[in-house]
């Protein structure tokens, strides 16, 4: 079952139980996450293992922990930059996306590099085993009305359309590579990396798009939710990297996040570094640097 599908089974069950009633979101061009190699995963495994011992919680409910999604969002290599195993993961509640983190692997040396991004507007706790880990506190997510967009069609396929489009409306410059290097236009990914739905919370549609240089540098959340006039479109802009992001839309810049030379883990972004010395895969470069030679 796709990571998208499943998103939205497990908000439609959300929703039966709170409001009694459902409707079946169609997610065309759904795709898995390939795994059917072998060494593949074995990797998603290795990750899996170290992520399932973090435990994040909303409004302080620790009896209702956040889900997993263990089926990376999207995955991505840099033989450049010798970042290997990148992968993008989520945690939902009742299906609704809260936290991302954008990961990767630093062959060189040795470290596991991750990112964590709050995409909500809630309080929320994340605990390493006991130890506290990470409590921002500013809201992760500022939702914005889109006035001048056509409202949202009754039907789930159009919507995707309509969502696909309101993505590509918005232009996402990334200061790529460090804070003197040269603006970069992110490209967007046309298949949302995941789609949801919120019943009890008015959001009858939801997607996540990623806007990409090698990996994620930024999402955007665009969401069809319900009023008492009628369906409307709300967005909510985020970074994935310390460089410095821009988001436009019509040529009228929305959002902007600064470059970061530090941070804390009281703020909704929070990178963080950690040895990986236990890493039993050899060079994920190996192979291309072989061919390379022998060109």
């Amino acid at each position: 079952m796709s990571r998208i599908v499943r998103g939205l089974l497990l908000t439609l069950s959300s929703a039966m139980l709170c409001a009694g009633v459902s409707v079946l979101l169609v997610a065309e061009d759904a795709k898995s996450v390939p795994v059917d190699a072998p060494a593949n995963k074995e990797k998603l495994d290795f990750y899996r293992h170290r992520l399932r011992e973090y435990r994040l919680v909303v409004d302080g409910r620790t009896d209702k922990p956040c889900e997993l999604i263990e089926d990376p969002l999207t995955r991505w290599d840099n033989p450049i930059s010798q970042n290997a195993d990148g992968l993008m993961f989520l945690w939902t509640d009742r299906g609704r996306p809260v936290v991302l983190m954008n990961c990767h692997f630093h062959f060189p040396t040795q470290v596991w590099g991750r990112v964590f991004v709050s995409l909500t507007n809630r309080p929320i706790e994340m605990r390493h085993g006991d130890q506290p880990f990470w409590k921002p506190r500013p809201s992760g997510s500022a939702f914005k009305p889109l006035d001048d967009a056509k409202p949202p069609s009754d039907k789930a396929s159009a919507r995707l359309v309509q969502m696909r489009n309101i993505a590509k409306e918005f232009q996402v410059i990334c200061n790529w590579g460090g804070k003197e290097k040269a603006d970069w236009q992110m490209r967007l990914l046309p298949t949302p990396l995941y789609r949801y739905q919120a019943l009890d919370e008015g959001v009858v549609d939801g997607a996540m798009f990623g806007y990409i240089q090698s990996g994620p540098e930024a999402v955007l959340l665009v969401e069809a939710r319900q009023t008492p006039t009628g369906l409307v479109w709300q967005y909510s802009a985020s970074r994935c990297t310390t460089y410095r992001i821009r988001f436009a839309r019509h040529d009228t810049t929305v959002a902007e996040f600064p470059h970061l030379d530090e941070w804390v883990n009281t703020e909704p972004f929070f990178p963080i570094r950690v040895p990986l010395k236990d890493y039993p895969f050899g060079n994920p470069f190996a192979d291309s640097k072989a061919a390379n030679a022998n060109k």
